[in-house]
């Protein structure tokens, strides 16, 4: 059995297509345009068997042509970066930027016109106070982002230095609030 014979009877086809007029390719939509004439004597039969092995043999070929393009485009090696792991997922290639350009769903957004307010802010230079300025702010004592006001803020000192009372002092040299009170009551 010749190697031609194999190939068909599993239903390989080669990997070389030749066509009478050369198709042009858009890569970065993953696209090939062929302008090649279709046999209108396959198109006009009425048998629909026939029309699909045509129309599908013609899908296959310039399926594989477009594969053999992004084959003979420069190879890629290594894969991505997620996080401090690096995944070594195979080979990619780069595909170009795509040269036909597509076109949208929907219209194009229509600019809302300005208010009244808007007109007249831009008209007399207002601008709109920033509302994400942000609530956080890099305390360098500390070393870590802290809130600029509030419980645990920046604006919060800690005293650098506390006074204490040697009157309210007991003799271990600790504060004691009982005793105050205690002379206080003693005193009535």
């Amino acid at each position: 059995m010749s190697e031609s014979t194999s190939m068909q009877s599993i239903g390989t086809r080669p990997v070389t297509v030749e066509r009478a007029i050369p198709v042009s390719y858009d890569l970065g939509n993953l696209s090939v345009f062929d302008t090649n004439m279709i046999d209108s004597e396959i198109m006009s039969s009425t048998d629909e068997a026939k029309k699909e092995v045509y129309l599908q043999s013609l899908a296959r070929d310039s399926a594989q042509l477009l594969v053999n393009q992004i084959l003979a485009l420069p190879v890629v090696t290594g894969g991505r970066t997620g996080g401090d792991v690096n995944h070594n997922d195979g080979v990619f290639v780069k595909l170009p930027d795509p040269t036909t350009q597509l076109p949208r769903e929907k219209p194009i957004p229509v600019a809302k016109p300005l208010t009244k307010w808007e007109k007249f802010a831009k008209q007399k230079g207002i601008t709109p106070k920033g509302r994400n300025t942000g609530n956080l702010v890099y305390d360098e004592a500390k070393g870590e982002w802290v809130k600029k006001w509030g419980y645990k803020g920046k604006n919060q000192e800690e005293p650098w230095l506390v006074e204490i009372d040697e009157k309210a002092a007991n003799g271990d040299g600790e504060e004691s609030g009982n005793k105050g009170k205690g002379t206080k009551k003693s005193k009535k």
